[in-house]
């Protein structure tokens, strides 16, 4: 502003001279500092609002309301400060009816869980895990093992040897149906019915021939009990498997080749300290290495050979104990796992299950029915609506990037519907101006760029902020009635918090979307705009003469000049009136005179950043 002074001084002193008449001042071209600005007015708002609705599914009304404008505070909180009392009346006669209904349906749902609980729950639990332990144990025996060397023993010994042979065995099982009592099967048909298809017929041991035969017949093939010591039944030699060149993929493998690489390695540190000692022992005689350099390599040399025995140890004890007793520890878990399947099936078909139907219905009456009274008692309780959070009461919603209020009328006595927004709260430590950006200066502004706040009810003081928000599309409703109006919604933070600022204040915002430095300026009413070509009048020997120049950015005062003029010429203040140019001819335009100029632009819109 100091160097528009300065301008207007020059004017008032050469100004007024030359032959375009004493009412058109002059101003020099002037160089140095402006910025690029957008002006836009806007409404203070809160970044957040908290929004107290109504839950009441009926129609209610308000019985009492705090006063608008109330300033909740960190006590009021804490104490459960009611801000809504709502009508509860019908509510509490709906939560009586529904309490006689709920009540029926719970005994009807016991009586239904009692008689299948253990048929339902029990059952599918313990199937599942006899399952799920009988496919960890093969899975236990094939990783110790092997998966080779697990299916070779499990062929020997007549057991499921993979997952799919242990599914079809599975699958068997569960296809068994339950039996049914019959009065005239004798005692020996009633023995046979409870036989074990697992045990050993005939001196072996063949689940998969007793599943499919349990299958087939009305009743389970009779089997032979046999103890673990079966003459039958002979022992694997598992050290044999150690003797293989290639003993499996299993832990068993690595296991033993670890403690082999630890010996073999323990081996080669022991071959190296003698070397070390021997050589030591040399140098020692020719006194070229102290005592102690040959006392700690003879100690070195005697730990190396302690673990070499002691590595030799370990992997003996490992091929003798160790590796046989792991694999007929998993060989027997596996074993077990298979016959307490079959034990848990029969088990469970030992309990008749109730109609699971009568069951099912049961239940989902008195899930839907509980549910429903949860939600009527939290609706009974959300009648009495009680400080959130800290802030000022507002009434009803104030939604959309302006802030509008809703219509709803909020007063006590006033109906009330189903998610109505009763109460707002804004945030009051975060609060930011909404405005609304033409189209025209959509392209300059950008998220990010710093902005200077001034509110309506502060004048003199200046905030500062940053935009923070900016729509893609424009506003639907600035448009209802001036269609061809064009906005765009934003929203600028304003830094810190002000405990003056209050939401729906006017504020103006500058937004400073450029800075031009050291360049040439002149003020925007010096220049035409004629078929999109630029012009000023320059004083030249006291005679406007018409000057085309190139322009650049510009802000509500001043243009930038990238062409045309020099810095100290005297430039029009003012475009000359026609008159005045007809009585000089020397400004008359030197385009043909059948050329019809094009109305004049006017100055760019006054909108933006003062020069700094």
């Amino acid at each position: 502003m100091a160097t528009l002074a300065v301008a207007l001084c020059v004017w008032f002193i050469v100004g007024r001279g030359g032959t375009t008449g004493a009412d058109i001042p002059l101003i020099p071209v002037q160089k140095g500092t402006i910025q690029i600005n957008v002006l836009q007015g806007g409404e203070i708002r809160a970044l957040q609002n908290i929004e107290v609705k109504s839950e009441i599914e009926l129609p209610t009304k308000i019985l009492s309301l705090i006063p608008e404008g109330y300033r909740i505070n960190e006590k009021d909180v804490k104490d459960g400060k009611v801000l809504i009392e709502l009508d509860s009346a019908d509510l509490r006669d709906k939560i009586t009816n529904h309490e006689i209904e709920f009540q029926t349906t719970v005994s009807t749902f016991i009586e239904a869980d009692e008689q299948r609980a253990i048929q339902t729950s029990d059952n599918q639990s313990l199937a599942r895990d006899a399952e799920q332990a009988m496919r960890f144990a093969l899975m236990d025996f094939e990783r110790y093992m092997g998966k080779g060397n697990a299916q070779t023993v499990l062929k020997a010994r007549k057991l499921p040897h993979d997952l799919e042979a242990l599914e079809f065995y599975i699958g068997k099982l569960n296809a068994e149906k339950p039996r049914t009592l019959n009065l005239e099967l004798d005692a020996e048909k009633a023995d046979k019915a409870s036989e074990d298809p697992l045990a050993e017929k005939e001196g072996k041991v063949d689940p998969l021939k007793a599943s499919q035969e349990v299958a087939d017949a009305t009743t389970p093939a009779p089997p032979a009990p046999a103890s673990s010591d079966d003459e039958a039944v002979k022992p694997l030699d598992f050290l044999s498997f150690l003797n293989q060149t290639e003993m499996g993929d299993g832990e068993a493998e690595q296991k033993l080749r670890q403690l082999s690489n630890e010996l073999l390695l323990h081996k080669s540190e022991l071959a190296l300290a003698k070397q070390n000692v021997e050589a030591s022992e040399r140098l020692a005689a020719k006194e070229f290495i102290t005592k102690t350099t040959l006392e700690n390599d003879q100690v070195n040399f005697e730990k190396t050979k302690l673990a070499v025995q002691t590595a030799e140890t370990q992997l003996d004890l490992f091929k003798k104990y160790e590796f046989p007793k792991q694999a007929e520890v998993a060989l027997s878990a596996y074993q077990e796992a298979l016959k307490k399947l079959q034990r848990t099936l029969r088990a469970n078909r030992s309990r008749m299950a109730q109609v699971e139907t009568k069951y099912r219905t049961a239940k989902r009456r008195y899930e839907v029915e509980l549910s429903r009274k949860e939600e009527l008692d939290r609706q009974l309780k959300a009648c009495v609506i009680k400080a959130p959070v800290p802030g000022l009461v507002a009434y009803g919603s104030h939604s959309g990037n302006n802030g509008i209020r809703s219509n709803d009328v909020i007063e006590e006595g006033a109906a009330v519907r189903f998610r109505q927004t009763l109460l707002t709260i804004p945030n009051m430590s975060r609060m930011g101006v909404a405005v609304n950006i033409h189209e025209s200066q959509l392209k300059k502004v950008r998220i990010g760029q710093h902005c200077r706040v001034t509110v309506d009810a502060e004048q003199g003081r200046t905030l500062e902020g940053v935009v923070a928000e900016l729509a893609v599309l424009p506003d639907s409703g600035s448009s209802r009635y001036t269609p061809n109006l064009k906005v765009y919604p934003a929203v600028v933070h304003i830094d810190g918090t002000h405990d003056w600022l209050k939401p729906g204040m006017n504020a103006k915002v500058e937004i400073i979307v450029n800075q031009l430095d050291d360049i040439l300026y002149v003020p925007v009413q010096s220049i035409e705009v004629e078929n999109d070509h630029f012009f000023t009048y320059v004083n030249t020997g006291g005679t406007l003469q018409r000057r085309e120049v190139e322009t650049g950015s510009f802000n509500d005062q001043f243009i930038e000049i990238k062409g045309g003029l020099n810095l100290g010429e005297q430039v029009a203040l003012a475009i000359p009136k026609r008159q005045v140019l007809e009585s000089n001819p020397g400004t008359l335009p030197s385009s043909p005179a059948t050329k019809k100029p094009k109305e004049k632009t006017p100055a760019p819109e006054k909108k933006g950043l003062a020069l700094k």
